[in-house]
């Protein structure tokens, strides 16, 4: 599989797409995700291995002026947007989070590799 395949096809559930008037619209989420750079993480836990679902990922940074997080997940063929949602105040660095690059293309290489 190539890494760039899932990004030609971006979906954006309903759920994302309902928080356009507050953050991105499906155009710019896919934009964000094939050329944006952040910090993209997802969720581990230390003590407890397959917690969380390895292919669910957070990519925070500032996507067309809006400082955001995207949370997607990466299938075999494609990149679903969860959600998008403000930036938390809480960290997404520490021990429950593992980094894994600066970008959505960085995500699909940890599933894929």
């Amino acid at each position: 599989m190539s890494e760039e395949q899932p990004l030609e096809d971006i979906r954006v559930t309903a759920t994302a797409e309902k928080k356009r008037g507050r953050y991105l619209g499906p155009e710019q989420l896919r934009t964000a995700l094939r050329t944006g750079s952040g910090y993209v993480c997802r969720k581990c836990s230390p003590n407890h291995e397959g917690l969380y679902d390895d292919s669910e990922f957070v990519m925070r940074g500032t996507f067309a002026g809006t400082d955001l997080d995207i949370v997607f997940t990466v299938e075999r063929d494609r990149v679903v947007v969860v959600t998008q949602m403000s930036q938390h105040a809480e960290s997404l660095r520490g021990r429950f989070y593992e980094r894994v690059g600066a970008t959505a293309a960085d995500a699909v290489a940890a599933v894929s590799g």
